[in-house]
């Protein structure tokens, strides 16, 4: 626990400054972070081995995520799709593994990494969309695991993920609708109720996030998906919750036409 509390207080200011800078620094941020994390999923589905297939899942991933600040989402979208075509291609004349773990990597991966780039695209409004989410998503996992072991109680899923509750899921949804309701008030971005029920709904993304990676975990006998960050294992570990959230959460905003306020 010391190491990962010492971990998050050191990395947190880093991540919300390159957040702040945005642009060209959040865009070479994200691109770090989900290469890493598209070559965590890789090695942990095939033994410890990123390979050729790994480091061209990684390249499609990149690729999109630099199409969607240079050009537009849709661009991005269509060479993730293709890419991901390609990957379960080459990925079936591989038998030791089946396509669907590195194709459903590609997947969450490279759409979570377009939805955040795409959410700090504008100047102010994406930066307190950003931060709102991050903190959401890190409230989710730090009430979860504090609720959890003080209520304990029945767990969540207790063959994918044996340490969660249901209680540490009902701390992690409210940690999520407390902050969402502050942020808003601070913020003034939509009303504070419907801020607060989206970062309840925020919380639950996050924890199937958390989940679908734990099944991951699970299918191939790993405790973490690396040990890049000490404490807290590999950068996947720490960001299962954005794969869950980040897409929705830009999703529902790009329906919204891109004004939170019409979440009111």
């Amino acid at each position: 626990m010391k190491s990962r509390v010492l971990s998050a207080l050191i990395l947190a200011p880093i991540v919300l400054g390159i957040v702040y800078l945005g642009g060209l620094y959040f865009v070479c941020f994200a691109v770090l972070a989900m290469g890493i994390m598209t070559g965590e999923w890789r090695q942990l589905t095939n033994a410890g081995s990123i390979g050729s297939l790994g480091c061209f899942a990684v390249g499609i991933v990149i690729t999109a995520i630099i199409t969607t600040f240079v050009l537009a989402v849709p661009w991005a979208v269509t060479i993730l799709f293709v890419g991901v075509i390609l990957v379960w291609l080459l990925a079936r004349r591989q038998t030791a593994v089946s396509s669907v773990w590195i194709v459903s990597g590609v997947i969450s991966v490279g759409c979570s990494g377009i939805a955040l780039v795409w959410l700090r695209a504008e100047d102010l409004s994406g930066f307190l969309f950003v931060v709102w989410l991050m903190l959401a998503v890190w409230m989710t996992d730090i009430c979860a695991l504090f609720t959890g072991r003080f209520f304990g109680g029945p767990k969540l899923a207790p063959s994918i993920s044996p340490n969660k509750t249901w209680a540490g899921l009902a701390g992690g949804i409210l940690g999520a609708a407390l902050w969402s309701g502050i942020w808003s008030y601070w913020t003034e971005i939509g009303s504070i109720f419907v801020l607060a029920i989206i970062g309840g709904g925020t919380a639950v993304l996050a924890q199937l996030g958390d989940l679908g990676v734990s099944v991951v975990k699970r299918r191939f006998g790993a405790k973490d998906t690396g040990n890049l960050i000490p404490g807290h294992g590999g950068l996947l570990d720490r960001m299962d919750g954005f794969l869950g959230a980040a897409p929705i959460v830009a999703l529902s905003l790009a329906i919204a036409k891109g004004d939170i306020s019409l979440w009111s």
